[in-house]
């Protein structure tokens, strides 16, 4: 009888980096950012997922352009610091013996303009959801804008030391909304049949790819689902990664599913304890038939690792995300492979605090773990998740008095 998580804790060999084992923190929206810049917050919250033993470390959504910034707690490549921030990144997980990944993306229609008082960027004026502000349909010159941002982006996350970058063509953000016929209404080089609405995703990758040094790890995080009418479907993203992989090589096929709209597709996203474990894992699986010498990653309720190793086992993966259960017990890979799975602190998938705070544009938090993203840096400075001028804080009153209203917020990077 094999050992709980004995396959998931199995070293595995990417392109150019060894993983101590399968289990990836995937990137999820935080809420810690402090003018686009992740802070001292952010470090401590990858790092502590890195010391409690997942090998590769992924950032939540890096926007490459501002016209993505919902609110300034998400995270940007555009500030003027940017490198020197990511760079304090790297440096905190790769103590703990993870790699580290900076996810690409730009929200497109969902960003609503509120944070640079624009109007969102689309591939078709189509509001995400009833009643939602109608998008602005972007120009070509939108488009290179955005293509040239894709690049800056993954020159700086290469500068900053990144092991690598995953440019997100799903979820229902610009990417996918330009791939889909659900959200691409267009009639010009942008839009109409399947290859020219792959046009935008390809012009992305080749501007990603220039920037890379060999070395960096390249991939994709994509919707195998849209669960839409007239969306994509397994068949037509199998297609679509077919086509792409003629011109770039993949060293990561990151399987989800959904898309971002105010309907049903929206909740499997993350689903909830209506859903029973692993739910969507026939996605994966159908990636990894139809690529079988590319790496593909497994999410979605993948609650512990004795799942991970059902998935893994099958074949339906190489590698297992697991989001909300590292949230939840950032040592749960440690304390499984220590043969000490029963004190794992178990997800409840209950989605209020991890999802529901981020809908309220509130830090996230966990339910059964309140202590996720309160880290020592932020303790020691108020509460706060900057670092005063003057250094750490030493007591709660002091950080009200050196972090408070009278000092602006630094991000990391800042000085």
């Amino acid at each position: 009888m094999s050992t709980l998580g004995s396959t998931a804790l199995e070293p595995f060999d990417l392109r150019t980096v060894r993983l101590r084992n399968r289990v990836v923190f995937p990137g999820h929206t935080t809420n810690f950012g402090v003018d686009s810049l992740p802070t001292l917050r952010h470090r401590d919250y990858l790092a502590r997922r890195a010391a409690g033993g997942a090998a590769m470390v992924i950032t939540e959504a890096v926007r490459v352009h501002p016209t993505s910034a919902g609110r300034d707690s998400t995270l940007g490549s555009y500030h003027p610091d940017a490198v020197r921030a990511y760079a304090e990144l790297v440096g905190a997980v790769h103590e703990q013996g993870a790699v580290l990944l900076a996810q690409l993306m730009h929200a497109g229609r969902q960003a609503a303009g509120d944070s640079t008082r624009t109007a969102a960027w689309a591939a078709s004026a189509i509001p995400w959801t009833h009643g939602g502000p109608v998008p602005h349909t972007m120009t070509v010159r939108d488009i290179d804008v955005v293509v040239k941002s894709f690049g800056v982006a993954a020159r700086r996350m290469a500068e900053a030391g990144l092991d690598g970058v995953e440019v997100h063509l799903g979820h229902g953000h610009l990417l996918q909304q330009f791939l889909s016929p659900a959200t691409n209404r267009r009639d010009d080089a942008y839009g109409g049949d399947s290859d020219r609405r792959i046009r935008f995703a390809r012009e992305v990758l080749a501007a990603v790819s220039a920037e890379l040094p060999e070395e960096m790890l390249l991939g994709i995080r994509l919707s195998a689902h849209e669960f839409l009418p007239g969306g994509l479907e397994p068949d037509d993203v199998i297609e679509i990664v077919d086509a792409l992989s003629a011109d770039f090589r993949f060293d990561l096929l990151h399987v989800s599913h959904s898309a971002y709209v105010g309907q049903a597709s929206l909740s499997t996203q993350i689903a909830d304890m209506s859903h029973g474990a692993a739910p969507y894992r026939e996605f994966p699986r159908r990636f990894k038939q139809a690529f079988p010498d590319t790496p593909v990653v497994g999410v979605c309720r993948i609650d512990d690792l004795g799942v991970a190793d059902d998935l893994l086992g099958a074949g339906d993966a190489d590698l297992v995300a697991l989001a909300r259960a590292q949230i939840a017990d950032p040592d749960l890979v440690r304390k499984t492979a220590a043969g000490r799975a029963g004190e794992v602190r178990r997800c409840l998938a209950c989605n209020q605090a991890c999802i529901g705070r981020i809908e309220h544009s509130l830090p996230l938090s966990c339910v059964v773990n309140p202590a996720a993203g309160r880290s020592v840096s932020m303790l020691r400075c108020g509460g706060t998740p900057w670092l005063p001028p003057g250094g750490a804080c030493s007591s709660w009153a002091a950080g009200l008095l050196a972090c408070g209203p009278l000092s602006p917020p630094h991000g990391l990077g800042r000085r």
